[in-house]
């Protein structure tokens, strides 16, 4: 009891008060990540609702509720709303489910979610927390962006809303610039705590190493983490575990970066990284090496998409020699003609590429009532 009692007092303390009054907006960002690409996609001034660490409070919006011993952060959303009189409110995390319960008071009020990562199937399992969160009834929104068409039945069934594809807003934002090392494999690391897949990953490096060192080359990685984050070092002592020194590391100053590492190489290979697939958008020949399991549910290269069989040529979960080299033979000797007019064509459903968000921007804009886009 007293250490619940003590968590709840240490968030409080983080909780900035503002004695001042938020301006009036047309635009109203629920959720300040991606703030900053929100800019550039409208290039317009918005109003930001923080709901992370840096969560702020105005005063008095707020001191309505002490009087009436409401002190839910719900009904302090609902006075905001009210109070700076937006004509769209839109998040760019669409599992931000709280608020699809707002779009009830706010008839008039266009509500936006943008979806900001691929999901598993456990993601959308009733034991998970999303479905949890769905005794919160009638669930409404009135435009969601997701990566893919096939996500579009799994959220039908959770929240009443027009649907759209857009890809990853944060890919679409990066110009494809052309290849630079022909021949060479990246690797995009998607190293987790998760004791399965770290298995999972150890096994798949060890043949990728022998498939590599047989071709006398090195295997390049992309960090998931930067230098700032503390958990960078056991990042790179694993795969040193396993590879010793036939690799070579990438790392990302800036999530634009990371974007432009993936089109410098030719050949691309993930497991079930969101980045994965952002590289398909960008056309880049891909080897995929997904787990058969992830946090106990199913998987296989694709989900929420039926399984293709003629995927096969690109992707395999039999993690043995002869199945992993039969896909990078495949990927390595394919030409990128071939692979845009026979591969990419079976796949390219999987994630879009929206270039710069211009669907977004234009509803976003006609929502708004702003005629130049």
């Amino acid at each position: 009891m007293f250490k619940n009692f003590f968590i709840k007092i240490k968030y409080l303390l983080r909780i900035k008060i503002r004695f001042d009054l938020p301006k009036k907006n047309f635009l109203l960002l629920y959720d300040e990540v991606h703030s900053s690409i929100l800019k550039e996609i409208i290039k317009k001034k918005f109003n930001i609702l923080k709901l992370r660490d840096d969560k702020e409070i105005y005063f008095f919006i707020f001191i309505k509720q002490i009087f009436l011993f409401d002190f839910t952060f719900k009904t302090y959303c609902i006075n905001y709303i009210k109070f700076t009189s937006p004509k769209v409110v839109i998040t760019l995390n669409e599992a931000r489910i709280e608020m699809y319960e707002l779009k009830k008071y706010f008839k008039k009020i266009s509500f936006i979610a943008v979806q900001n990562g691929i999901h598993m199937r456990y993601w959308f399992d009733s034991k998970q927390k999303l479905k949890l969160k769905l005794k919160l009834k009638n669930l409404q929104c009135d435009y969601i962006f997701l990566l893919n068409k096939h996500y579009i039945p799994k959220y039908q069934k959770l929240i009443k809303s027009n649907y759209d594809t857009l890809g990853h807003f944060r890919n679409n934002f990066v110009k494809i610039k052309k290849t630079k090392f022909k021949k060479q494999f990246l690797l995009i690391s998607q190293i987790h705590n998760n004791q399965i897949l770290h298995k999972f990953h150890t096994k798949l490096l060890y043949i990728l190493n022998i498939y590599l060192t047989k071709k006398k080359k090195k295997l390049h990685i992309l960090l998931r983490r930067n230098k700032k984050n503390p958990l960078q070092l056991n990042e790179i002592n694993f795969y040193k575990k396993v590879l010793k020194s036939n690799c070579i590391f990438y790392q990302s100053s800036n999530w634009k970066t990371k974007y432009k590492i993936i089109d410098k190489f030719e050949n691309i290979v993930f497991t079930h990284s969101t980045m994965g697939f952002e590289a398909i958008a960008r056309k880049k020949k891909v080897a995929i090496f997904p787990p058969k399991v992830i946090y106990g549910s199913r998987y296989y290269f694709g989900w929420p998409a039926s399984y293709e069989k003629k995927n096969d040529y690109l992707c395999t979960s039999s993690l043995n020699y002869n199945n992993v080299s039969r896909v990078l033979d495949n990927v390595y000797n394919c030409s990128q003609a071939n692979w845009n007019t026979k591969y990419y064509k079976i796949i390219k459903d999987l994630f879009y590429f929206d270039q710069n968000n211009k669907k977004l921007r234009k509803l976003i804009l006609k929502l708004i009532k702003i005629k130049k886009i």
